[in-house]
């Protein structure tokens, strides 16, 4: 990150190698430890800024480390540091460095990228694909020093070098079109608009972009053709074929035949079985019959 002479070495001095931002509101800034001392030596290390100020927090960042809380940063003043080794030999001083919060300012790696893909192997000319991820700590973002922008990279898993980027991404997705067929891998970063580095690349994605159609595409593309070289006969209708005949109401126990030829004793000792049925009361006796004959009928006027 930062430059220095090619003499200084952590054999004899202590070296402050990198300062980082996340959000402008706070910093931490870390070191190499001098190489040529062991661990029983009761080595001790300081951090020094501005005319006679300490390092505010040697814990949260981890070993070796200064964190300058909110009420540490102020985003309008360059910080000039350097850390002292303090052993039983002496004392051994890192070369002076000055950090601008806004230049140091590095971003968060993207997390949850993702891909949706359309028409898999249903276009000529390529395939759809909207990758979409999200920032992992979207509380960095609330105080509005940052505006994201992301740079997404894709290429060809077989074509190690052969990346294509798509710059200057505003919002956390991105349409890819023209897709020929094959297996992709994908990565996102991010940046402050304004100020400050890249943050590293995202875990890799690896896309696959099939060559034929989906299963539901596929069989209806099947359904559809095997219908068009049924050969049906002219008058028969396509819904007859799909569709079974709807069988004509009877009575289940009933003959038909037995209804056309009009036996009543037969058909009411069937109708009998069901409940609250009884046969109706035919009287033959009771019936009044003229006889008459066919010059009877000559003889007669026949009256209403």
């Amino acid at each position: 990150m930062f430059p220095f002479p090619e003499e200084v070495s952590t054999a004899t001095r202590p070296l402050i190698y990198y300062c980082r931002s996340r959000s402008m509101e706070d910093f931490s800034c870390y070191w190499h430890p001098l190489e040529n001392i062991s661990n029983s030596d009761n080595v001790s290390y300081v951090l020094t800024f501005g005319p006679v100020q300490e390092c505010p927090d040697y814990v949260s960042s981890g070993p070796h480390s200064c964190h300058f809380d909110y009420k540490h940063t102020n985003i309008w003043k360059a910080y000039c540091m350097n850390v002292t080794a303090i052993t039983p030999l002496g004392n051994y001083s890192s070369p002076k460095q000055c950090v601008d919060v806004a230049d140091i300012v590095e971003t968060e790696a993207p997390v949850n990228l993702t891909y949706e893909l359309y028409d898999a192997g249903g276009h000529e000319r390529g395939h759809s694909t909207l990758l979409s991820w999200a920032y992992p700590i979207p509380s960095d973002l609330q105080y509005g020093w940052i505006t994201l922008v992301y740079e997404l990279r894709y290429r060809r898993v077989n074509e190690p070098h052969n990346w294509k980027v798509k710059p200057s991404l505003r919002e956390p997705h991105v349409e890819l079109l023209g897709l020929a067929v094959g297996e992709y891998v994908v990565q996102v970063r991010s940046r402050s608009q304004n100020y400050g580095r890249w943050s590293k690349w995202s875990l890799p994605l690896y896309m696959s972009i099939p060559g034929r159609p989906p299963t539901g595409k596929l069989l209806m593309l099947v359904l559809v053709t095997g219908v068009s070289v049924i050969p049906l006969p002219v008058p028969f209708r396509i819904k007859d074929y799909f569709l079974p005949p709807i069988p004509k109401p009877r009575i289940i126990g009933i003959d038909p035949l037995l209804l056309k030829k009009g036996h009543l004793d037969e058909i009411n000792r069937h109708f009998s079985s069901f409940h609250g049925y009884s046969p109706p009361a035919y009287s033959y006796a009771d019936d009044i019959w003229d006889q008459v004959s066919v010059g009877t009928l000559r003889g007669r006027t026949v009256k209403d």
